[in-house]
């Protein structure tokens, strides 16, 4: 019950700002080095955590590092449509 609660709490941070990461990295470095915009995106993830958690942040990079490459990708995928769909828009 408690990791249920606790995977549940992770998804729902992870989806509410995996997407303005990819965003923030994109602004900042452009078109080109995926590999640098995904770090820099996992870094602003990680900024973003709790306070109490911060002290513990290359713990749980290393701890969640896939988890947090898979919500950036995601994040990816679901800006690449919504800038796909954007000239149609305007």
């Amino acid at each position: 019950m408690l990791k249920k609660k606790i995977c549940d709490k992770v998804r729902e941070f992870l989806s509410t700002i995996s997407l303005p990461a990819v965003i923030y990295a994109e602004n900042l470095v452009g078109k080109g080095f995926g590999d640098t915009k995904k770090e820099i995106a996992i870094d602003f993830i990680l900024q973003k955590l709790p306070s109490f958690l911060l002290p513990f942040k290359g713990v749980i990079k290393k701890l969640l590092l896939d988890i947090l490459d898979f919500a950036v990708e995601m994040a990816v995928k679901k800006l690449h449509s919504i800038q796909q769909k954007l000239p149609e828009v305007l």
